[in-house]
């Protein structure tokens, strides 16, 4: 089947780039417009970053959670802990955060240091403020199809996409690499949600499994972190490819799991449309943490 995407950006080989910017820009949109509704209401929607430790990564989307959130006029606690905090002390913080009215939601930035128990802290964050969708209440919000479910913000990204871009996925394939907590499970179920067929493939999957089951998806997403490990030779014209990888390529620059860099060489697909990385699912992922903030300070 032959999947046909609205609005997107054609490159000069006939393939087609599904860019999260204007996503991201729809998204902003709607965020802003709801923010002024809150605030007119007395409401100024809050979010609060807890940190352990000085990880440049965790500091780098630290500081870009805090910079998008003041571009639409959320407010933002940043709790940042030493990294030799006592297990104890650490809880002790963010049950006071689970506990302050004014904070709407909560992003854990993880991995914590191996001196702190990161589950023992995911079991206490509240549900309520799940904005990331890391606790078990909120896995089981997804999986009874909640509407008022939180979702994990990389899998919702790649809904987004794919809404954005006018790909109805009822009666369609798809076939998800990766099976994450993060991604490819909570990805599954919301597939299966708007009536997708999934078929799911990991480490254990055969080469000749995993090649069925791309040959015969309408979409596949690529979430394994294997950088540029998935050839354009697995796919072919009129595919939809999400990629959610994000690694060093083979050049040194950013890369995903899908290797777009081969799609020149003799014999490849000449009509795929696919997300690249960079400028694809990282661009819309902050974005809808914050929508989560904003949904959260809506139903308090």
């Amino acid at each position: 089947m032959v999947l046909h995407v609205k609005n997107a950006e054609e490159t000069s080989d006939m393939h087609t780039l599904l860019k999260g910017a204007p996503v991201r820009d729809a998204i902003d949109q709607d965020i802003i417009s709801r923010v002024e509704l809150l605030t007119k209401a007395g409401k100024t929607p809050k979010i609060a970053t807890f940190r352990i430790g000085d990880d440049d990564g965790e500091k780098y989307y630290e500081g870009a959670i805090i910079k998008r959130a003041g571009k639409y006029g959320i407010d933002c606690e940043s709790v940042v802990l030493d990294e030799g905090v006592s297990q104890s002390d650490a809880e002790e913080e963010l049950v006071r955060l689970n506990n302050d009215d004014n904070i709407d939601g909560i992003i854990m930035l993880m991995p914590f240091p191996k001196s702190i128990d990161g589950e023992r802290l995911r079991a206490l964050l509240s549900p309520t403020k799940d904005i990331d969708a890391i606790t078990d209440a909120s896995y089981a919000n997804l999986f009874a199809n909640d509407p008022n479910a939180f979702y994990a913000c990389t899998a919702e990204s790649c809904m987004e996409i794919l809404k954005f871009y006018g790909v109805d996925l009822k009666g369609k394939q798809v076939t998800i690499v990766g099976r994450s907590m993060r991604v490819g499970k909570p990805l599954m179920l919301m597939m299966m949600n708007a009536n997708a067929t999934v078929t799911v493939c990991h480490t254990k999957t055969t080469d000749e499994n995993l090649r069925e089951a791309c040959e015969r998806a309408d979409v596949v997403v690529l979430a394994t972190g294997q950088i540029e490990s998935y050839s354009p030779e697995l796919f072919h014209d009129g595919q939809i490819i999400i990629d959610v990888g994000t690694g060093t390529g083979k050049d040194g620059k950013l890369a995903g799991d899908f290797d777009s860099g081969a799609l020149e060489a003799e014999g490849m697909p000449k009509s795929l449309s696919y997300s690249p990385v960079p400028g694809g699912v990282g661009t819309v992922t902050t974005a809808l943490l914050l929508r989560n903030v904003v949904k959260a300070a809506e139903l308090a």
